[in-house]
């Protein structure tokens, strides 16, 4: 229920209802605290039987008002339908300004009596999360499966509207909102809609000050969810919703306001403690490149980032220094402070991370931000992103976060601006050496040799460090019951560029062997062990974060008393585009058999409409990696 509204606006393009099918009946929705038995007797969703929970109705009023006020009115209704839906009623709700007027309950039928059991307000809480942001929290109470929860509110703000979602995580019986405009109130409306509407009515309003107002309102019934599907992380832009824009934003606009906000334009020029012994230590340095890695890793090596992501200082970049440790706009303010001092042509830059989700460069709004790093243009078509707050990072190398996105940089000196799309032109690249030997009871021996480089490096660092090197031994496994690794070994673990090596014993029992014939599966540490494109049907466009080259070779030494029975043949296929290659190269040599894989990721997304081709693909290239080796006693 965390997805009840999104208060930062997201990059969006605007899709027609499709009108193919006619939309299902309405199931309206009803006050507060009346409620059909056949709703509280119901066992399961109509149109999605395996669902857990189902929001019940969700109705929203929004009005833009007088003085550019926006009032915002929230009901909403969840039936629990089993255990694994109990977690719905576990709030979170984030919010700017405040929420007033908050009454919530659960509902259950005992019997033929319905019994109402309200959430008490001393347990609603109110958190704060930074200087501007909140959060509502609460369970409800006496959940169970056949629970109705219910729950209703009012949010006023002259600064944000709120997006309507039509979609959330589990599914949605009816969805409505009503939006009231007054004359004058300048707001663009933007819907990603994919199915009719089963509610489509446009209608003046006003009152005897704001005569020539208009209203409209809007309804979804049987709104499937969305679906977390693999390499698809940018979810949220695919759901069906409705966005508010203000007309006649302008960047430059930003740049004035940003420069008399005092947590970030003071920042910019104040002077840190012990600032002067630090830049003492880059001035004997010529080189820029050098000079930049320097001061990145003396800022990443001294703070300590708090985990909250802002454009904004919230304590300040003097007493965060003092502290070692800020938010991100405070870690990256000092980096932009301490690089412009020594030198460097050094720009602060606002940015969203990929899960806050892709900027509209049509809509000139802060609220689409979430962070903020430095930017410093190499020459004309080269730049680096520097963000000190994440300690995997390096200084020459776009953050991972903030791939396919855009950064708005600013030079607050000339008031101009520049938008730039960001991505990452370098291959990432992963090599991997397996040189093992098969024995006649039909295990194999050996060591593997993984070298990973730019964005694969940092993925393995992260993992060992969120797994611990128990866990992630076990993930290199992946399943697969037969291998066991009995030594890994790492160099080069430091952010820095050059490539990490993992150096690995292991022994795999090759349980489908029998008393003449050993069938060895080469697929082993390739990171391709199991299919992630099983379903034929796909909800979300693909995002393969970044392009990257993977290299497999395997060496498998015979066993005396066998002999080769059967070898994959040398095959290569490519998508339709060209966008990925795959190649498998097989070869015997002096008692040795030869496998190679070459797997190159040209292009990082696809839409789900070319889906089919990359199911199709990714079907053959894992019947490959997975064709066996047969061996014959002789």
């Amino acid at each position: 229920m965390n997805k009840l509204f999104a208060l930062v606006v997201l990059s969006i393009f605007t899709l027609a209802a499709k009108a193919q099918t006619p939309a299902p009946p309405i199931k309206e929705a009803q006050p507060y605290g009346q409620i059909d038995t056949a709703d509280l007797k119901l066992k399961s969703c109509d149109f999605e039987k395996d669902a857990n929970a189902m929001v019940l109705f969700d109705k929203g009023d929004i009005t833009f008002g007088d003085y550019g006020v926006i009032t915002y009115l929230h009901h909403e209704r969840i039936k629990i339908f089993n255990d694994n839906g109990k977690g719905e009623a576990n709030i979170t709700i984030p919010f700017i300004d405040d929420i007033t007027d908050i009454t919530a309950q659960t509902i259950n039928l005992n019997g033929n009596t319905i019994e109402f059991t309200p959430v008490d307000s001393k347990l609603i809480y109110k958190e704060k999360i930074d200087k501007y942001r909140k959060v509502l929290v609460f369970t409800f109470p006496d959940v169970r499966p056949g629970s109705v929860i219910e729950l209703q509110y009012k949010w006023k703000s002259d600064n944000y509207a709120p997006d309507w979602h039509f979609q959330t995580d589990i599914p949605t019986r009816y969805s409505e909102v009503s939006v009231t405009m007054v004359n004058g109130y300048k707001v663009n409306t933007l819907f990603k809609v994919r199915q009719p509407y089963s509610k489509n009515v446009d209608e003046a309003a006003g009152n005897k000050y704001s005569p020539w107002g208009q209203k409209f309102i809007r309804g979804l019934s049987n709104v499937p969810p969305t679906r977390e599907e693999p390499y698809a992380s940018l979810l949220n832009e695919n759901t069906q919703r409705l966005i508010f824009k203000p007309f006649k934003a302008s960047w430059t606009d930003l740049i004035a306001k940003l420069l008399i906000h005092q947590n970030f334009s003071m920042q910019l020029i104040d002077k840190l403690t012990d600032e002067d012994s630090v830049l003492k230590k880059v001035t004997a340095i010529k080189s820029d490149d050098a000079k930049i890695d320097s001061i990145f890793n003396i800022v990443k090596g001294r703070m300590q980032w708090n985990k909250v992501n802002s454009w904004d200082a919230d304590d300040g970049t003097r007493r965060a220094w003092n502290k070692k440790t800020g938010n991100s706009a405070e870690i990256n303010l000092i980096l932009y402070h301490l690089l412009r001092q020594a030198g460097i042509n050094a720009y602060p830059m606002m940015v969203s991370t990929r899960t806050n989700g892709v900027v509209d460069t049509n809509f000139a709004n802060l609220t689409q931000f979430n962070k903020l790093v430095v930017y410093i243009p190499v020459g004309t078509e080269k730049y680096y992103i520097l963000d000190a707050s994440n300690q995997y990072n390096t200084y020459n190398r776009v953050p991972f976060e903030l791939l396919s996105t855009w950064g708005f940089a600013i030079d607050p000196k000339l008031y101009k601006y520049c938008l730039v799309p960001i991505q990452s032109y370098a291959i990432a690249k992963q090599l991997v050496f397996i040189n093992a030997t098969v024995g006649t009871d039909a295990k194999v021996s050996g060591t593997a040799e993984i070298i990973s480089d730019s964005y694969n490096k940092t993925v393995s660092l992260k993992l060992y460090d969120d797994l611990g090197k128990e866990k992630y031994i076990d993930d290199f496994s992946n399943n697969n019951n037969d291998l066991k690794i009995s030594a890994l070994e790492m160099e080069n673990t430091r952010p820095d560029t050059l490539p990490l090596t993992q150096h690995i014993n292991f022994t795999l029992n090759l349980s489908a062997s029998d008393a003449n014939y050993i069938y060895i599966n080469p697929n082993i540490f390739t990171g391709f062990r199991n299919n992630p494109f099983l379903s034929e049907t796909r909800y979300n466009d693909i995002d393969f974060n970044y392009t990257t080259t993977y290299v497999i070779s395997s060496i498998y030494r015979i066993p005396a008393g066998y002999k080769t029975y059967a070898l994959p043949k040398n095959q290569s296929i490519t998508m339709p585009d060209g966008g990925i290659n795959f190649k498998r190269l097989v070869e015997e040599q002096n008692g040795a058999v030869m496998v190679r894989y070459i797997i190159d990721f040209k292009k990082t997304t696809y839409t789900k409409d070319e889906y089919p081709a990359l199911f199709a693909f990714y079907k053959k290239m894992y019947e490959m990696l997975n064709e066996q080796i047969v061996l014959k006693k002789s």
